[in-house]
């Protein structure tokens, strides 16, 4: 059987639950957490795309110092086709042969 001093202390901590839940439910707005989270969502997500961006420049520089090269992958110009939309215009459309 437990004493009157477990069950008081059993009954003082229910209450001191109820009245934090109280307190939060008066002074928290859903909407305006829901906000601050897809806030602090977006801003991490800016912070981690700057860091990965500062790291592989790091990274290249780190690269060419250690080896004396350019890194194998890297931001590299795309070399021209010559098959852009410009000049496609200029190509006469193929013929195709119909079933007579």
């Amino acid at each position: 059987m437990p004493s009157r001093s477990d069950v008081l202390l059993e009954n003082l901590e229910e209450l001191q639950q109820d009245l934090f839940d109280i307190w939060r439910t008066l002074t928290r707005d859903p909407k305006r957490e829901v906000w601050k989270e897809r806030a602090w969502t977006a801003l991490s997500g800016v912070f981690a795309a700057l860091a990965a961006l500062a790291a592989r420049r790091a990274a290249a520089k780190i690269y060419g110092i250690l080896t004396g090269e350019k890194p194998p992958v890297g931001r590299q110009a795309p070399a021209p086709s010559g098959g852009g939309p410009s000049s496609r215009q200029a190509e006469e459309p193929e013929q195709t042969p119909t079933a007579a």
